[in-house]
């Protein structure tokens, strides 16, 4: 009888209690799949990653709100966390960052029109009017700051999805910046400096972002893992425009990371056949998370939590 009581007791408190004491869950935001990542201190106590049918998401964008809002809020729901709060990272394609450095050497009272009056000197894609920005300060000197764009209407509708799921959308960053948290953490542990070559590897497409003093300096966009002649050849013909450009510069080490990055013995052998040294972004392997957490899904790995770890850590000690 006693079991019985407890067991109703139990289903009353518990929508009481995730009011009172929301959770939070971190989510990365692709085209092709989303990975839930939720956290009590360091340790993972949900981790999966949820494919998506083709025609859910293109180019960083949701095409079909309703559903995709109607699966993520089922799966929350499925999982124990109805009525979490949720930090995303959006799509790598969905944002875009250039570094600025303001005029007559002073931060500007309005950013905003200094931006507009120079709007080409900013090689955009899209006109400034339909985008969403945020300014990252920088320690420059000149003074700088970095500035990290996503078509509003992007933005739009990903809330439209948190709407329909019934989900508190609390905070939504741009991939990069996620990333190079990471790269930054690495560094700091292995006292690393300069410049930094990061190579984000994904099944279809990947990219090299090189920072120089933890500053976006040059980026291209690489065939994915399925290639790998073609990434291995793109790769390499970036390099050495790099190095062209950096004659002083010491061989580069590159910083792996994505879903398409299997182990360190794939990553050391990609790198040598660039002639470049590897380390791996794992925040498993490297103890900045512990993974306590069931298989419910598709466990992703190490290496392909990056940016949710970029993401945490703003607010975690991780």
């Amino acid at each position: 009888m006693f079991s019985g009581v407890q067991a109703r007791l139990q289903e009353r408190i518990g929508p009481l209690r995730a009011w009172l004491f929301p959770r939070r869950v971190y989510l990365q935001l692709e085209d092709q799949a989303i990975t839930a990542m939720a956290l009590e201190g360091r340790r993972i106590v949900w981790l999966e990653r949820v494919a998506l049918p083709a025609g859910f998401v293109d180019h960083g964008e949701p095409v079909k709100t309703d559903a995709l809002g109607d699966l993520l809020g089922d799966l929350f729901v499925e999982r124990g966390f109805g009525g979490a709060r949720v930090d995303a990272v959006l799509p790598p394609v969905a944002s875009q960052m250039r570094l600025v450095q303001w005029p007559d050497r002073r931060w500007p009272d309005d950013p905003e029109r200094i931006l507009a009056q120079n709007e080409e000197q900013l090689g955009l894609k899209v006109p400034l009017q339909t985008l969403d920005f945020d300014l990252l300060e920088v320690g420059r000197n000149p003074p700088s700051s970095l500035v990290v764009t996503v078509p509003s209407s992007t933005l739009e509708k990903w809330i439209e999805v948190f709407v329909e799921a019934c989900l508190s959308l609390d905070r939504v960053e741009a991939a990069k910046p996620c990333i190079c948290r990471g790269a930054r953490r690495l560094l700091r542990d292995q006292d690393g400096a300069g410049v930094s070559h990061l190579l984000q590897l994904e099944p279809r497409r990947s990219s090299l972002l090189v920072l120089q003093d933890d500053l976006p300096a040059y980026e291209r966009r690489l065939p994915g893992v399925e290639q790998p002649q073609a990434l291995e050849d793109e790769l390499a013909r970036c390099l050495a425009f790099w190095s062209a450009l950096h004659t002083d510069a010491p061989q580069p080490s590159l910083l792996l990371h994505g879903s398409g990055l299997q182990d360190d013995e794939q990553a050391a052998a990609l790198a040598a056949a660039v002639g470049c040294s590897s380390q791996v972004i794992d925040p498993l392997a490297q103890g900045w998370l512990v993974d306590v957490s069931p298989e419910v899904g598709p466990h992703p790995t190490g290496p392909s939590l990056a940016a949710l770890w970029g993401l945490a850590a703003v607010e975690v000690q991780a």
